[in-house]
C-alpha cells in the first residue's frame, strides 16, 4: 500500500481509493470504512457499540474516551476554538508554538522560515529556528525577553514576527513602523481582525493580527513606484489550531452523562445533538479525555 500511487495523496477521497484496494486482498472492509470513512454528524456504528458497552459498565471510561479522541481526531466532534490569552505588553507565545513564512526575494528566490518555541521561563523564550533555501537548511536558536527584545543580538533589535499586545491604531511597532488602519487577513479560512502598518514612505508594511501580534505578511519595496521586493508571508502555523490537546488532561468523564448516551441510542436525541452537546462538555472542560 506505501507504493500506491493515493498514499501520500491529500485528496478528500483518498481513504475510499485506499480501501477499495484492501478490498482487493481482504474481501470485507467494512469494519476499516466504518473507522476511517467520516460522514457529518453521524457517530459511525462501532462509536455506538463502544458506547453501548460503557452504558452497561461493560467498558471502563478508558474505552469510551477512546471513541471520544477518535472522534475529535477524524472530525466528527469539533470544537470552537479559543483565542489565545495573551498578557499584556509581552508576546504571546507558549511551548510548542510554530509559525512558518515564504520569503520571496527581489529575484524571485523563495526560501522558508520556520520557528518553534522550545522553552520558557520567567526569564527568557528559546526558539529553534529552521532556514531552508536552494543553498540548503541552516539551524539556528534564537533567545528572547517576553518583550521581544533578541538577547543574542545587538542592543535593541526585536523580534520580528511577533509583536506585544495590546496595539491601538496609531501606535509605533518599531521605530520607523506604525499602525495606520485596520483590516482582515484570511489564514487558514478563518477571517482575522488585523492592523495594517507601515513607515513614512510606505515602502514598508506589515499585517499583523490584532489579538497575539502575531505578523502574518511584511512588504518590502525599493521604491514607492516600482514593485520590486521582498515579502515575507506567513505559510503555517498551530498558532489559531483549535485541535483539542488529548496530553494535557486525565480522564474524567460524568456518571450523568452515560444516560444522555443511552438517549442518543435510543435515538431519543439525534446524533447531531448528541454530537453538539458533547462539544460544548468538552469545550468547557466537563468532559475531559
Amino acid at each position: 500500500m506505501y507504493n500506491h500511487v493515493a498514499w501520500n495523496s491529500t485528496h478528500e477521497a483518498r481513504d475510499i481509493v485506499l480501501i477499495n484496494e484492501i478490498e482487493k486482498y481482504l474481501g470485507d472492509s467494512s469494519y476499516i470504512k466504518e473507522r476511517h470513512i467520516v460522514i457529518p454528524d453521524i457517530i459511525p456504528e462501532w462509536a455506538k457499540r463502544e458506547a453501548k458497552l460503557w452504558i452497561n459498565d461493560e467498558n471502563q471510561d478508558a474505552g469510551f474516551a477512546y471513541v471520544v479522541r477518535t472522534m475529535l481526531e477524524s472530525g466528527i466532534l469539533k470544537l470552537d476554538f479559543i483565542e489565545k490569552n495573551c498578557e499584556e505588553n509581552k508576546i504571546c507565545l507558549q511551548e510548542g508554538d510554530f509559525i512558518k513564512y515564504s520569503h520571496f526575494d527581489k529575484f524571485g528566490n523563495i526560501s522558508t522560515i520556520k520557528h518553534t518555541v522550545e522553552s520558557i521561563d520567567k526569564n527568557e523564550i528559546i526558539l529553534k529556528e529552521e532556514k531552508t533555501s536552494s543553498e540548503g537548511k541552516i539551524n539556528e536558536e534564537i533567545v528572547l525577553e517576553h518583550d521581544g527584545l533578541v538577547k543574542s543580538k545587538d542592543c535593541c533589535e526585536y523580534y520580528e514576527f511577533l509583536i506585544p499586545t495590546p496595539k491601538n491604531l496609531g501606535d509605533n511597532i518599531s521605530e520607523k513602523i506604525k499602525i495606520v488602519s485596520e483590516t482582515t487577513y484570511t489564514f487558514e479560512d478563518q477571517h482575522k481582525q488585523s492592523w495594517f502598518a507601515t513607515d513614512s514612505t510606505g515602502q514598508n508594511t506589515k499585517i499583523i493580527d490584532k489579538n497575539t501580534g502575531l505578523v502574518f505578511l511584511h512588504e518590502h519595496h525599493e521604491t514607492e513606484v516600482l514593485s520590486v521586493g521582498e515579502k515575507t508571508k506567513i505559510t503555517d502555523s498551530n498558532f489559531f489550531d483549535s485541535k483539542y490537546d488529548m496530553k494535557k488532561f486525565d480522564i474524567e468523564i460524568p456518571e450523568w452523562w452515560k444516560k444522555t448516551t443511552m438517549w442518543m441510542l435510543n435515538e431519543r436525541i439525534s446524533d447531531s445533538e448528541y454530537l453538539r452537546a458533547m462539544e460544548n462538555l468538552i469545550s468547557r472542560g466537563v468532559i475531559k479525555v
